[in-house]
């Protein structure tokens, strides 16, 4: 018999879904077929899945070394250099993700991701053992051309809050610095329903009153040579939003082809970089745009406040 003692870390998981995450090689069928089979057993008991795990709970394996090696994949992290960190603690990890590397695996032609350095990293700082019962993850999501602040949460109670906070509308100030096509003037809150075609990878803003709503902020920031500098919040946070907004109004960000944006000579995308993040408790972290977007801003002689 194999044990597993439940830490502080992993307190108030379903049993089921700490399994699942354990035996990541698992499908979920097997891990309940186990649990009918009794053989695994929480304290000594038979398990449900359905429990709500406490520190100190021991949850007892009745498997052959075999079958725990089966279940139980090495996750295989890459040895690359992690970008920019903004801030470390216990908890979380913060940096500065560069335009043109994706955030998570699975995208074509971008291998080398954002998630798997920084699993690389906490590995060798001793933050993600290799017999750790939680993966690291990432609590907001940069799209490959956009730059800026990413949020790691290491364990299962940092990321669960980060979600949440993430998830209610308003409660992370999220501030983006972004340069768009045309003269843009004052300041609005744009609102419509979105929708996102998952087969082209695009999102429209429409006036279908089924779909979800998307709430986006924006202030002028300066405008010259036929650009302006914007101050963007995305009140809600779905995939493409700034963009798919902006170009909504006419004004696509300046390189962004797939939202009608012209094309800007050197880069490969928009020009959008998140800037700053406020939490509900006021921690604040801030990172400065790229040196293409200072190069652009210089070309077009726009100026940050």
């Amino acid at each position: 018999m194999y044990e597993i003692n439940i830490t502080a870390q992993d307190a108030n998981r379903r049993a089921d879904k700490f399994l699942f995450m354990y035996f990541n090689n698992a499908p979920h069928s097997l891990i309940y077929k186990l649990l009918r089979k009794k053989r695994i057993k929480l304290n000594g008991k038979r398990a449900a899945g359905s429990e709500l795990l406490q520190a100190g709970d021991v949850l007892g394996l009745y498997l052959s070394g075999e079958t725990m090696n089966d279940l139980r994949t090495q996750r295989i992290v890459e040895s690359s250099a992690l970008p920019e960190i903004i801030y470390e603690d216990e908890d979380y990890l913060i940096v500065n993700k560069p335009a043109g590397m994706a955030s998570h695996g699975g995208m074509k032609g971008k291998e080398a991701h954002l998630l798997a350095r920084v699993l690389h990293y906490l590995r060798e700082t001793g933050a993600y053992p290799p017999d750790a019962t939680f993966t690291p993850a990432l609590c907001n999501r940069l799209d490959v051309n956009t730059s800026g602040l990413i949020v790691c949460g290491k364990n299962y109670q940092s990321i669960r809050t980060a979600n949440a906070l993430f998830a209610a509308q308003g409660s992370v100030i999220k501030e983006y610095l972004t340069i768009v096509d045309g003269e843009l003037h004052g300041s609005a809150t744009l609102e419509g329903h979105y929708q996102k075609d998952t087969a082209a990878n695009i999102a429209r803003i429409n006036n279908t009153a089924s779909e979800p709503r998307a709430i986006t902020a924006y202030k002028s920031l300066d405008i010259k040579n036929g650009h302006t500098l914007l101050s963007v919040n995305p009140i809600t946070g779905r995939s493409h939003q700034i963009r798919a907004h902006l170009a909504s109004i006419g004004h696509p960000l300046s390189g962004d082809k797939k939202y009608g944006g012209k094309a800007v000579p050197g880069i490969p995308g928009q020009l959008l970089h998140c800037h700053r993040l406020i939490f509900p408790d006021g921690k604040t972290w801030t990172v400065p745009p790229p040196e293409t977007f200072i190069k652009h801003l210089t070309k077009w002689k726009l100026r940050l406040p």
